[in-house]
């Protein structure tokens, strides 16, 4: 569950950065309630998808039944790798496009004034834009594969509990580089908390 709520914040991020990009214009995507409502369906998700493992775990445990414990290890897989996977990329995607179509009009009707020089920076623009959406993707991957690779693969079972808790420090590694990645990439969060801050140091 904790693991789901983890990756599936991430998730939530990108499809809020999503939306805001996408409808820059709907006040609704900037408001406290849509904020409550992101964080109960992260909630719900985090909830819901690890059911069937607890399932099992009980089949297991209390009634013996070892049907179910084959499919544990690539369900876990397929909720904290493959799904959130796609909906990044999904939603990271359709920034990319809306952007890159954002700077393709804006080029056209500056293209007669700035020249050259402004197609060079609405494509660096674009491109710095493809590349923290790769870093992010490959740092995500990286980070919490190792672990579930070796609990589809039926490594867990019998690994030392040293290897295990090593395995998980990737994962951890990878949710601190990704969170201060968004923070620091997200400029409104930056500026909020950069006025905090200053006001904290004012008021002491």
């Amino acid at each position: 569950m904790f693991d789901c709520l983890a990756v599936y914040g991430f998730v939530t991020i990108s499809v809020n950065r999503c939306f805001a990009v996408v409808y820059p214009q709907k006040r609704f995507f900037k408001k406290l309630s849509w904020c409550f409502i992101s964080a109960g369906i992260q909630w719900m998700l985090a909830i819901i998808l690890p059911v069937p493992v607890f399932v099992a775990c009980y089949m297991v445990y209390i009634e013996g039944n070892l049907l179910l414990v084959p499919l544990v290890g690539p369900y876990e897989f397929f909720i904290v790798l493959i799904l959130p996977a796609v909906i990044f990329t999904i939603s990271n995607g359709i920034i990319y496009f809306t952007v890159r179509a954002s700077s393709r009009r804006v080029h056209t009707i500056a293209a007669n004034i700035s020249g050259s020089s402004t197609t060079e920076r609405l494509s660096s623009r674009d491109i710095s834009l493809l590349k923290h959406i790769v870093f992010v993707f490959i740092i995500y991957m990286t980070g919490w594969s190792p672990i579930y690779i070796a609990a589809v693969s039926g490594l867990t079972s019998d690994m030392p509990e040293w290897l295990y808790y090593l395995l998980q420090l990737p994962a951890a590694i990878s949710f601190i580089i990704v969170l201060l990645d968004l923070l620091w990439y997200n400029h409104e969060v930056r500026q909020y908390l950069k006025e905090k801050f200053i006001k904290w140091l004012h008021i002491q």
